[in-house]
């Protein structure tokens, strides 16, 4: 989405949490490069000067020894909890007032209010009257939040409450108090934690990834304002205490330099930069340490109820007048399960893979599917071999089996390997043939991924294929996580094609021997699909495939995939809309 941040001097952005940490010193930098109008939100007030027991001190342990001796000559007993809260105040305002100090000498103008961002009536109050002397907010910072760290099973409604509403609240009320059609842009701090979680911050990763999601309604409903939620990786600096950089370092996560991470943002809010609506700022991805093994192989049942709002891509894979889940997008809800078994197992390969009754989405539609998950092999060496059936029952009891095979799960995945037979010229004859017309191929839009067929005799069959994304929503309950059901449909479709023209018939998924993933095969990527042919049987087609990049980089191999052809597909294969 194209929007143009036009940030200058009259500019007047409201910073929540602006006052202190990191959000202070973005507002920083957005002063060096415009210095443009600031108001800053904070729940500390703002004194005109300290106590004079405390000017010139620096050192915590001195500064603490005068708190205490303040309270003495005042009649009051110094408690520890009272030391600390006369001490972080003190603090606050020195943070406060450095803040203050340094967009100013940057050449922007600030404003300080004092203001709890989940109190709607006051924080209007308190703004309407800025506002009267620094203009209207043309941008909002959002980058106030609290933390509650606690195992969940410690946590209280309070907690929650606390941290939620910091967040979430916060930034209702601050929308509350502009017109949204005035701003040039909206930003929201969350972070890596909504995408990753974090021990002891359940609430916090909640709050940051409703935040992501508002952030996408606040485009959709504001186009021309750049909206961005930022999941900000761990700063040297704010929230990040030294026993959480400890934390940081074993991880081998690098913390973001104030310095880099303040310009950042002034990046992502130049005029020329077209961002998304939601980004993730970190040195490098988390990965999961790979859960250890159960002592003894173990059998796992999981349920789902599947229905046809919930999964609209289903709808752009019909014929006959009806959807069909499609055939790789059961190989990926059984690798999905495996993984969420094994956290730090990555899906590798699956043997022996049957489609034995296709899912339906009319009323054969079962109010339940099973999932049985056995373990069959495991190896030290980081391998997993389970075996897998998807199942359900009818009305009266009768079992239906529709999916069966056997999944590998490895640690480290092998990869660079390459294609030999590399050969992507182009056979003129071929120019004309437009898979997805005619009736060749039934699918629709979201699975429209074969650009052009490049070569195709009796024996073998090469592709030029590219899918556009699907958002998650349309994914529904067959999200992508190592494995791509959609673009790896292609390989089927690809043979569907071989059959259609050298039989004129419409054929189906069958089986396939062995499926070997080396990388995710990416949407909006060009790659290609290779057949050999392997038999001919009439109604019965076998193949093998290789999926490869421009430089010959494999993605995927396919052995001995088997589809069923017949003559009474070719007219359902035109009637490829849904009924209804």
């Amino acid at each position: 989405m194209n929007t143009n941040t036009n940030i200058n001097s009259s500019s007047v952005i409201l910073v929540s949490g602006g006052g202190r940490g990191v959000t202070a010193q973005c507002t920083i930098k957005l002063a060096e490069q415009y210095q443009c109008k600031f108001i800053l939100l904070g729940r500390s007030e703002l004194t005109e000067s300290e106590p004079t027991w405390a000017k010139g001190c620096f050192d915590e342990a001195e500064l603490k020894k005068r708190i205490i001796q303040d309270f003495i000559t005042q009649g009051d007993k110094p408690t520890p909890v009272k030391v600390q809260k006369v001490f972080n105040s003190l603090l606050a305002q020195r943070e406060i007032a450095i803040t203050i100090s340094e967009i100013q000498q940057a050449g922007g103008q600030v404003k300080y209010l004092s203001a709890d961002i989940i109190n709607q009536s006051t924080l209007q109050a308190k703004l309407a009257s800025v506002v009267q002397s620094t203009g209207q907010i043309t941008g909002i910072i959002h980058g106030a939040g609290v933390l509650a760290d606690k195992l969940i099973e410690n946590k209280t409604e309070r907690d929650f409450d606390t941290v939620y509403a910091a967040k979430i609240d916060g930034l209702e009320n601050l929308l509350s108090c502009v017109e949204p059609n005035q701003l040039d842009f909206i930003v929201l701090f969350s972070s890596f934690v909504a995408f990753y979680g974090n021990a002891g911050q359940s609430d916090y990763a909640l709050a940051n990834e409703i935040l992501n999601k508002t952030a996408y309604l606040l485009q959709r409903k504001y186009p021309s304002c750049h909206v961005v939620s930022v999941g900000w990786g761990p700063w040297d600096g704010g929230m990040v205490t030294p026993e959480l950089k400890k934390v940081f370092s074993q991880l081998n996560m690098e913390l973001i330099p104030l310095e880099v991470g303040a310009q950042m943002l002034v990046d992502e809010l130049k005029p020329s930069y077209h961002g998304t609506a939601q980004t993730l700022v970190m040195s490098s991805a988390i990965a999961a340490s790979p859960k250890p093994l159960y002592s003894k192989s173990r059998t796992f049942r999981f349920r789902r109820k599947l229905t046809l709002e919930a999964n609209p891509f289903v709808c752009d894979h019909a014929f006959g007048g009806k959807a069909v889940l499609p055939a790789m997008c059961s190989i990926a809800w059984i690798a999905n399960t495996c993984e969420q078994i094994y956290p730090g197992y990555k899906f590798f390969s699956c043997n022996n893979y049957k489609v034995l009754k296709g899912i339906i989405f009319d009323q054969s539609l079962s109010t339940e599917y099973v999932l049985d998950v056995k373990e069959i092999n495991r190896a030290d060496s980081g391998e997993i071999d389970f075996e897998v059936l998807v199942w359900s029952e009818s009305a009266k009891g009768i079992p239906y089996y529709h999916y069966s095979t056997q999944v590998k799960l490895l640690q480290e995945v092998p990869q660079e390997r390459y294609f030999k037979s590399l050969n992507l010229t182009q056979d003129p004859a071929l120019l004309s043939l437009f898979p997805y017309q005619n009736g060749t191929l039934f699918h629709k839009r979201n699975f429209q991924g074969i650009k052009q067929i490049l070569h195709m005799t009796s024996d073998r069959l090469i592709a030029q294929c590219q899918l556009d994304k699907i958002d998650i929503r349309t994914q529904g309950q067959f999200p992508i996580q190592t494995f791509n059901p959609y673009t790896s449909d292609l390989l089927f479709q690809c043979l569907l094609v071989w059959v259609r023209h050298f039989s004129n018939l419409g054929s189906l998924p069958l089986q396939v021997k062995k499926l070997e993933q080396f990388k995710e095969i990416p949407f909006e990527q060009e790659f290609y699909v290779s057949l050999e042919i392997l038999s001919n049987q009439q109604t019965n087609f076998f193949a093998s495939g290789t999926v490869y990049d421009s430089q010959g980089e494999i993605y995927m191999q396919i052995s001995d995939m088997q589809v069923t052809a017949s003559e009474r597909l070719n007219p359902l294969f035109l009637n490829n809309s849904l009924v209804g």
